[in-house]
């Protein structure tokens, strides 16, 4: 019987201070009942209400019982004092267990959030630094904006982590936690149903990452608690064979980031375009123009061409239709309907205003639309340059190319299907490994799966510099480098791109002691965005850190998921893709020109320009590398020989004998 007293006793111990203040409160009750009653009858105070009082000023204060006289009334006391400074002991010790149990339960970041309209991310990766930069630019102009991360790490780490890494977090807060982003306990401790959007981490670490995204996807939607509206979820996804199943899982609640196939792309287009990625990183930036989508009841019943010109500070580059079907670049006389939205590059949302009729005419009337449209043609556009290799020509036209990829990781295999996609029959692909899996791989799969290329494989090292000597450099058109696969650990990824910065060096070097003009372009990937100023150094024509800007569009996507069918659209072969054209194959050269000539030259082809890029401003980077994005239509530009414009077209090459290809 004792026993099972004293089980029930602990098991109300173990409720703490619901259980532990009533008691002794209870217990402190009892004592100042029984004592002034003693009080009453021993010391024979003026009134009951004298002895309950002189009571309990002595079970709170010892010194209360400095003036008693008397042996009886000072032993009374005494016990009195005693039975005090056990409850107030018990109460004090209790309390201070309280708070240390809360206050580590608050650093481990286990208790629930309550928060509205925020950004939840679960999961870690390096790209989480990225991420939360971006978010805090986007959060500038709203009111008490917070971001609420949930991993498995421990919270101080990650707080000391991200505090290392992003001093200022201006008008954000970010609030840690520490749990399982599979468990839905955990979910509903950071008040999912009221996020505005959840981002989802693949760990660079787990082979397993894609099976727990799908899980995690499935624990937010089939939650018990979760209310009626739509999840915005944004997961990232590492193997392609898990997308289906992912897709499935997230339904129309989520959008999927197959990072290695976007970055293989990118590759792809950045090698024949130099200066992409440093466009692709502007649009994706919060800091930047970006891309918006906007209704503008005033164009509706107006055509793609009226639009263009509707805004004196905003590129308009396509349309978003009713059925939420994306179209970059359309004819110029479609019809902008009633539910549709424009698709445009502005600094920021509220900067998207469409200018009166008669604020500078720089809103053309729809009649000047069908002497545009006339104007497309093959014909030469005589300039400075006049040649024939300034033809505008309709139709495909793809090359025989002889291309170099130096050194493998997961989205080499990616990088040499897209560039399949963009070389005609009879090309060559040349790669350089110094791994025998590898080469097998390349030699018995790879091989079999390119449609356009030759594969040749090479054995040695992208740092060995007479490995580099071996390939015949000037014979090829783009020259890849590449970094290894990255893992979470910072010393792997450093690595890496000393790997990447060396095969560079010699890549320099060879070319200085050739005494011949480069005729190739390069492209090197990096990891730690840290190490592009190291690469702008080196011979290379662009640069891509495929973490930071996979960040920077599962940032974007976090914001609005319609982003991702623009970017489709741009980042696949064959339709609307951005293009750097010589300036002079539109434009005078020499001579102060507007961007609103500019623009109305681009339209006469089909293409619509938003932007250009001056040479001499190449090394630059606080000039983004001479790319200037949405200009002001009313700006001047005065143009040399190797100056480019910007420009979204279908199918256009750019190559010395520059060639666009429109297909309407």
């Amino acid at each position: 019987m004792y026993s099972y007293i004293k089980y029930k006793f602990d098991n109300l111990f173990t409720l703490g201070l619901i259980f532990i203040i009533p008691l002794l409160v209870t217990i402190a009750a009892f004592v100042i009942l029984i004592f002034s009653v003693i009080y009453y009858y021993t010391e024979e105070p003026d009134s009951y209400e004298d002895a309950l009082w002189g009571t309990f000023t002595r079970v709170l204060d010892p010194c209360a019982a400095a003036e008693d006289e008397g042996l009886k009334h000072r032993i009374i006391s005494g016990i009195v004092i005693l039975c005090g400074l056990v409850i107030i002991a018990i109460l004090i010790g209790t309390i201070v267990t309280f708070m240390d149990e809360k206050l580590n339960e608050l650093k481990k970041g286990h208790t629930t959030v309550y928060e509205k309209n925020h950004t939840i991310i679960l999961g870690w990766s390096p790209k989480i630094f990225d991420i939360i930069h971006e978010l805090i630019i986007a959060n500038e102009s709203q009111r008490n904006p917070s971001i609420v991360i949930l991993t498995s790490k421990e919270r101080i780490e990650i707080q000391y982590l991200i505090k290392n890494k992003i001093h200022d977090t201006k008008n954000t807060r970010i609030i840690y936690r520490n749990g399982d982003p599979m468990s839905i306990n955990d979910l509903n401790k950071l008040s999912i149903n009221q996020a505005r959007s959840v981002i989802i981490l693949a760990s660079e670490t787990n082979h397993n990452s894609d099976i727990r995204i799908i899980k995690t996807i499935l624990a937010i939607r089939n939650n018990p608690q979760r209310n009626n509206i739509n999840f915005h979820i944004v997961a990232e996804i590492k193997e392609r064979i898990n997308l289906e199943a992912a897709m499935i899982a997230g339904g129309d609640e989520a959008i999927f980031v197959y990072a290695d196939e976007i970055t293989a792309r990118i590759i792809a287009q950045s090698c024949r375009q130099s200066g992409l990625t440093v466009i692709l990183t502007t649009l994706l930036s919060f800091q930047n123009d970006e891309i918006y989508f906007k209704y503008e009841k005033a164009l509706v019943g107006r055509t793609f061409y009226d639009a263009i010109f509707s805004y004196n500070k905003c590129s308009v580059i396509g349309l978003m239709l009713a059925d939420g079907t994306v179209k970059l670049c359309p004819q110029l006389d479609t019809i902008i309907n009633i539910d549709d939205k424009i698709i445009v590059i502005a600094e920021d949302d509220d900067k998207i205003i469409v200018i009166a009729e008669d604020d500078d005419k720089i809103i053309l009337s729809s009649d000047n639309l069908s002497r545009s449209t006339r104007s497309i043609s093959a014909s030469t556009i005589n300039h400075n340059i006049n040649s024939p290799s300034q033809q505008m020509i309709r139709g495909t036209t793809k090359k025989v190319e002889r291309n170099l990829i130096l050194g493998w990781n997961n989205r080499a295999p990616l990088i040499a299907k897209e560039l399949d996609t963009y070389v005609a029959r009879g090309s060559e692909l040349h790669i350089l490994t110094d791994s025998d899996k590898v080469a097998s791989f390349i030699n018995e799969q790879l091989a079999i799966e390119l449609i356009e290329q030759q594969v040749f494989v090479y054995f040695g090292s992208v740092t060995n510099k007479y490995d580099l000597e071996k390939l015949s450099l000037f014979s090829y058109h783009y020259v890849i480098v590449l970094a290894k696969d990255e893992s979470g650990q910072e010393n792997l990824i450093e690595e890496a791109d000393a790997e990447c910065l060396i095969c560079l060096l010699y890549l320099q070097n060879i070319i200085d002691e050739s005494n011949k003009k480069k005729t190739f372009n390069i492209v090197i990937e990096m990891v730690d965005i840290r190490n592009r100023q190291l690469v702008n150094a080196t011979c290379a024509d662009d640069f891509i850190v495929s973490p930071n800007l996979l960040a920077k569009y599962i940032s974007q996507l976090s914001e609005d998921k319609n982003i991702k069918k623009v970017y489709e659209v741009l980042l696949s072969a064959g339709g609307v893709e951005i293009s750097l054209c010589l300036a002079s194959m539109f434009v005078p050269l020499g001579i102060p020109i507007s961007y609103y000539q500019i623009l109305q030259e681009t339209l006469k082809y089909q293409c619509v320009a938003i932007g250009y890029r001056l040479m001499k401003y190449l090394h630059d980077e606080t000039r983004f590398y001479g790319i200037v994005l949405n200009p002001n239509k009313q700006e001047n530009i005065i143009f040399s020989a190797n100056d480019k414009i910007i420009i979204l077209a279908e199918n256009f090459i750019s190559s010395t004998s520059t060639v666009i290809n429109t297909i309407f």
